[in-house]
């Protein structure tokens, strides 16, 4: 590219914006852009852009301005929810870290006692019938270890563990 300046190059812009080149040109006017070579370039430069710029336009689709909207007010609804959301899944992890904690300071309390567990698992495991009745009986006679009231804390506190689980993985 040459640097300089042509007296003739407004004229010859003013063509190119208009988009009279080179119809409406002055036979005198291409004489001179034919040899110029700053106003060839600025020929050449704008004729390219302008036939990208049409090539674009004709290749853009532009939506219904129906769904344009739609998909507007569904990010905004969507982003809407996360922000809500995004308060109550640090709870839902707190409230698995809660249980957690609370699991293994129970196994902890309770882990003087694993021989005397194994045993009435043992029982359990040995007895002819399996039956809830037979199970509650075993556990009532273990001394200082009651089972019937450890069992269901043991239950609900997996449930409840479970539950809060899915809750602060499902997304």
């Amino acid at each position: 590219m040459t640097l300089g300046h042509c007296t003739r190059e407004k004229d010859v812009m003013a063509l190119l914006r208009s988009g009279g080149w080179p119809a409406a040109c002055e036979p005198e006017l291409r004489e001179h852009v034919a040899g110029c070579s700053l106003c060839a370039q600025a020929v050449l430069l704008k004729s390219a852009f302008a036939d990208a710029l049409a090539q674009a336009k004709s290749e853009a689709r532009l939506q219904a301005p129906g769904v344009v909207w739609w998909r507007a007010q569904l990010r905004r609804r969507n982003a809407a929810v996360k922000r809500v959301n995004r308060p109550l899944a640090g709870a839902q992890w707190f409230a698995l870290l809660i249980n957690l904690l609370a699991a293994v300071a129970l196994l902890a309390s309770q882990w003087r006692h694993m021989d005397r567990l194994r045993s009435w698992f043992s029982e359990v495991a040995d007895a002819p019938v399996f039956h809830p009745v037979a199970l509650w009986s075993m556990a009532a006679r273990q001394p200082g270890w009651n089972l019937m009231v450890l069992i269901p804390f043991a239950v609900a506190f997996v449930i409840l563990g479970g539950i809060t689980v899915y809750l602060a993985s499902e997304r």
